[in-house]
């Protein structure tokens, strides 16, 4: 499951929107927002687009999108 929190962090870290991060997922923001908060699944080219364009580090990649996945 997604970090929402971390995630939105992240976003706004960068001085950017959902809108915007979506429009370069090539997704809508309802279809990012689904994303988000758990609704749907981010596919892994998502997941390395999100990497570079907000320059997260493996430890915060892992904590955003991996770290509730193993139990």
């Amino acid at each position: 499951m997604t970090d929402t929190q971390l995630l939105m962090s992240c976003i706004k870290n960068c001085k950017l929107n959902v809108k915007s991060v979506a429009a370069q997922l090539n997704l809508t923001r309802q279809g990012f927002w689904k994303k988000i908060t758990g609704r749907s699944e981010f596919k892994q080219s998502e997941i390395g687009k999100l990497t570079r364009l907000l320059k997260l580090d493996v430890d915060t990649q892992y904590k955003i999108f991996f770290a509730n996945a193993v139990d």
